[in-house]
């Protein structure tokens, strides 16, 4: 039998002051009981708000914005991806005037990305509402620098449309950092991204900061976002470091409490502190409740997950999140379905990302990935879906397993070209039943072995996979699994 143990363990013109701060926010509707914060729930109030995402497993990230028009270039300049602005020091009117004329989303481009979302095997996604640049994706009052004003389109709206009729979860990304509001204060910590001339040009102008103001049009966006686009299923903070974290820099308590009573359901990343999964010496360390859901490092995967954390590793497929012609550093798909099994094998998501041109369409390396993704998933979804990671059998290096009920499912693997045997202590696994996922006429053997050991012999299962199974699998990819037979 599958141990106990082992089950149990598993565990154009829009310049700087085109903003309306004080604009009414959507109407409301008001709780019909006392919403549980995050921070006073139980743990069983957290399990079952927490249960969805946890089985979920994979996510799409989208990256749109301003900058999928440049296509990493300025005016020939290279400067990257959602970051050319401040990579190239550059100023929110400079920027934009070469920006937003180039912003043309494609009428229907949101069902592309929904359609793909659905065919790769994901169950929720996360769109950029508003990244640093300070670009509005959504119709708002709140300030000219939007969708709604630029190219009369409600992007987000469109989006929430497009995902929640496939049955995708919606998740909003927001910046609460602001590269274009003339009263976001950086200086609170010079450390975090800003662009040296816009900080140059606000000097000139004589204009002062105001962060408190700049909160209340933060907050009054976020409020926007939670009001306006029916059920929100995850907020996606990005991000903070050093003192610009928490409630000094973005009143994060008052902001979570909105949210959580606005959308009783809704799960939130940890980025409104600076406990965010990039320093990977702070592994190790808690996510407080009052911080967040769980913890997001980003473009890798922790060595030994966040054990009694709950995690989401957010990766791209080339170099860049937002769209850049140059990125051509390109994963392959055999590289992200490993990287899944392995945010599984570990007890974590895996958000993957797409940056869209400035039309919208998606580029092609990257849909080719997704759709290998999700050929992959139509035969193996069973070990991803609702799984638990495995972390206390012993396996080879390199290889992990999940549990989902009374199955064990072990990621074999790539590459091998003769039969591969694979052994696992007896006292952790035994009368199990072998199988290859979609491969129901490749045979796996099976066999008790003993090896004398220091005071006894040690016991061992042994399986031998034909090689057969990697030359069948989706991107040489198999799955063994164990199903219990007690």
């Amino acid at each position: 039998m599958i141990t106990k143990t082992l089950f149990a363990c598993c565990a154009a013109g829009l310049g700087l002051g085109a903003f309306a701060q004080d604009a009414a926010p959507a109407a409301e509707a008001k709780p019909q009981e006392k919403v549980v914060l995050p921070w006073e729930e139980t743990a069983e109030q957290r399990d079952a708000r927490m249960q969805w995402w946890r089985d979920a497993k994979f996510g799409m990230f989208i990256h749109y914005g301003l900058y999928s028009g440049l296509g990493g270039f300025f005016k020939g300049q290279f400067g990257g991806g959602e970051w050319i602005q401040r990579n190239l020091r550059l100023d929110t009117d400079t920027y934009a005037a070469e920006a937003l004329p180039k912003f043309k989303p494609a009428p229907g481009c949101t069902e592309a990305w929904a359609e793909l979302a659905a065919y790769a095997g994901c169950k929720y996604a996360v769109l950029t509402t508003k990244h640093h640049e300070g670009f509005g994706l959504f119709d708002t009052d709140s300030t000219d620098y939007c969708a709604g004003k630029a190219v009369g389109r409600d992007i987000v709206r469109e989006y929430t449309d497009s995902f929640r009729k496939r049955g995708i979860k919606i998740g909003f990304y927001h910046s609460v950092i602001d590269w274009h509001h003339p009263d976001y204060d950086n200086t609170i910590c010079p450390d975090l991204c800003y662009p040296e001339d816009q900080e140059a040009m606000l000097k000139q102008k004589g204009i002062p900061r105001n962060q408190e103001s700049y909160l209340k049009y933060l907050h009054s966006q976020v409020r926007e976002l939670l009001t306006k686009y029916g059920d929100i299923s995850v907020l996606w903070w990005d991000y903070s470091q050093g003192a610009a974290e928490g409630d000094r820099a973005w009143k994060a308590t008052e902001l979570m409490t909105m949210a959580h009573t606005l959308q009783p359901g809704i799960i939130m990343n940890n980025r409104l502190y600076n406990l965010s999964g990039f320093d990977a010496s702070r592994d190790g360390e808690i996510l407080p409740r009052k911080h967040g859901d769980y913890t997001s490092p980003e473009k890798r995967i922790p060595a030994k997950g966040y054990p009694g954390v709950d995690w989401e590793a957010c990766m791209t497929i080339g170099d860049k999140w937002g769209y850049c012609m140059a990125d051509t550093n390109i994963k392959s798909p055999q590289e992200i379905i490993a990287k899944l099994e392995e945010c599984a094998a570990k007890n974590g998501n895996l958000l993957l990302n797409i940056g869209p041109k400035a039309d919208g369409s998606i580029p092609e390396p990257l849909v080719r990935v997704f759709r290998c993704v999700g050929d992959w998933m139509k035969v193996n979804s069973e070990a991803i879906y609702a799984s638990r990671g495995v972390l206390d059998i012993d396996l080879p290096e390199g290889v992990g397993a999940s549990v989902v009920g009374e199955a064990l499912y072990v990621f074999l693997p790539a590459g091998v070209q003769q039969d591969y045997t694979l052994r696992i202590p007896a006292h952790q696994i035994d009368n199990v039943a072998p199988s290859i996922l979609g491969q129901p006429d490749v045979k796996v053997g099976m066999r008790r072995v003993e090896e004398p050991g220091q005071d006894e012999p040690r016991a061992f299962m042994e399986f031998t996979v034909p090689a057969a199974a990697w030359q069948n699998a989706v991107q040489g990819l198999p799955v063994l699994k164990l199903t219990n037979n007690s």
